[in-house]
C-alpha cells in the first residue's frame, strides 16, 4: 500500500467469501458442547478506560494490511475474552490466517481444490479459523470494491476505510463467538443463515462500543462501519445464503453498538427474525 495504514482505533469482481458467505458452515467440529453457551449466558465486560496501542510503546503503529489486521484481532478478542470470563466461560479461541496477495490457504471451508483466495472473508467452524485475504481487505480499505458489493453497487452506504475493515474483523470473530457457544449446533437445523449473519453483525456491534468507551474511536469510525454494513447487504431474500438487506445489516449493527450488551444480540436466532 501506498500510505501507511493508521490503526483509528487508537486516537464487477466476484466475491464468494464476503463475510462468511457460502463458506460458514452450520455444524462445528470444534465448539464446545456445553450448557453455559445457551443465548442470554453473555454479560457486557465492564473495563477501566486505556489507550490501545499497537506495535511498540513508542506509539508506532501497523503500516502493512496483515499488521492491521493482526492488530484488530488481537482487540477483538481481548474483549470477548473480558465478556467471557465475565460470564463464567473459558476465554475463546480462535487461528487466523491473512492470505497473501495472490495465494491460496488450504482449509476444510475451501472450494473443490480445498483452499480460500483472494476473495476469502470467512470464519470457517471446521478448523476454527478466520481467513481474509490481504487484498480483499486492502480492497475494503481503499473503497474500489463498492462498485462489486451488493448493497454500495445499489447506492447503499460504501466499504472504505479502516474501520469498515475492522467491521468486517470483529463480524468473522463474531461467527467465532457463535461456534464457542455451539449456537450453530442448536440452531444451524432451524434457522436461515441470515439470523447468525446479522448476530455477527450485531456482536461486532458491541466490540465497537467497548473501543467508544474508552475513547479510542476517531470522528467517522462509526459511520464507517454503518456504511460498510450497508454495503456488504443483499437483496435477494430467496436465496439460502441471503445475509440480511442493506437496513437489517446497518440495524444489527447499530443495535450491539447502542447497547454494548452482546445478550441484546439473542432477539437474532429467535424465530421471528426469519
Amino acid at each position: 500500500m501506498n500510505a501507511p495504514i493508521r490503526f483509528r482505533l487508537l486516537a464487477g469482481t466476484s466475491l464468494l467469501l464476503v463475510l462468511g458467505g457460502a463458506w460458514l458452515y452450520f455444524g462445528s467440529a470444534s465448539a464446545d458442547d456445553q450448557a453455559a453457551g445457551t443465548p442470554g449466558r453473555l454479560k457486557p465486560a465492564h473495563t477501566p478506560p486505556s489507550d490501545l496501542i499497537t506495535g511498540s510503546t513508542d506509539g508506532a503503529q501497523p503500516e502493512t494490511m496483515e499488521q492491521f489486521l493482526t492488530a484488530v484481532t488481537t482487540d477483538v478478542d481481548a474483549y470477548w475474552t473480558k465478556v467471557f470470563e465475565a460470564s463464567g466461560l473459558d476465554a475463546p479461541r480462535v487461528t487466523y490466517d491473512w492470505i497473501p496477495d495472490g495465494q491460496s490457504a488450504a482449509s476444510v471451508c475451501g472450494d473443490e481444490s480445498g483452499t480460500l483466495g483472494d476473495g476469502a472473508a470467512a470464519y470457517c467452524p471446521g478448523d476454527d479459523t478466520i481467513y481474509i485475504s490481504q487484498s480483499f481487505a486492502t480492497e475494503i480499505y481503499d473503497g474500489s470494491l463498492n462498485e462489486a458489493l451488493p448493497g454500495s453497487s445499489q447506492g447503499y452506504g460504501g466499504a472504505t476505510g479502516d474501520f469498515a475493515v475492522a467491521y468486517i474483523v470483529a463480524h468473522e470473530y463474531g461467527h467465532e463467538i457463535q461456534d464457542e457457544l455451539a449456537l450453530f449446533d442448536e440452531y444451524g437445523g432451524q434457522l436461515p443463515t441470515m439470523a447468525f449473519e446479522l448476530q455477527a453483525d450485531c456482536y461486532a456491534g458491541t466490540w465497537a462500543n467497548s473501543a467508544y468507551q474508552e475513547n479510542r474511536l476517531e470522528d467517522g469510525d462509526v459511520q464507517e462501519a454503518l456504511d460498510a454494513a450497508l454495503a456488504v447487504g443483499d437483496f435477494d431474500s430467496s436465496s439460502p445464503g441471503h445475509h440480511g438487506t442493506p437496513e437489517q445489516r446497518e440495524e444489527a449493527w447499530q443495535t450491539g453498538f447502542e447497547s454494548g450488551d452482546p445478550s441484546t444480540c439473542d432477539s437474532y436466532l429467535q424465530p421471528t427474525t426469519s
